[in-house]
């Protein structure tokens, strides 16, 4: 029991840590505002516009040092099977035993 005790108040030491923010952080082009209910509101502006003319982009087009292969190239082998030309020995023997 003591030790579950020492336990609730060791959590329960921490939690008020995570309610100490009493300001949200509000992002840049935005307005944040308190409305009645005492709760904040953040407005945004309709529309964004950055100018970039001002400032000069320089960069170079980055490519492999190497050529990339695209396909395979089919291989092309000697076929094992290789065609008798005459067949004359195996019908001179069909006939001596005819």
């Amino acid at each position: 029991m003591r030790k579950t005790l020492l336990a609730v108040a060791f959590c329960a030491s921490f939690t008020g840590s995570a309610f100490a923010q009493s300001n949200p952080q509000v992002s840049s082009g935005s307005r944040s505002t308190v409305n009645a209910a005492g709760q904040h509101t953040v407005t945004y502006k309709d529309r964004t516009e950055y100018d970039f003319d001002a400032e000069e982009v320089t960069g170079s087009v980055v490519q492999p040092d190497v050529d990339m292969v695209t396909g395979r190239i089919k291989a092309h082998h000697k076929s094992l099977v290789q065609p008798r030309g005459t067949f004359q020995p195996e019908l001179l023997q069909s006939v001596e035993q005819l």
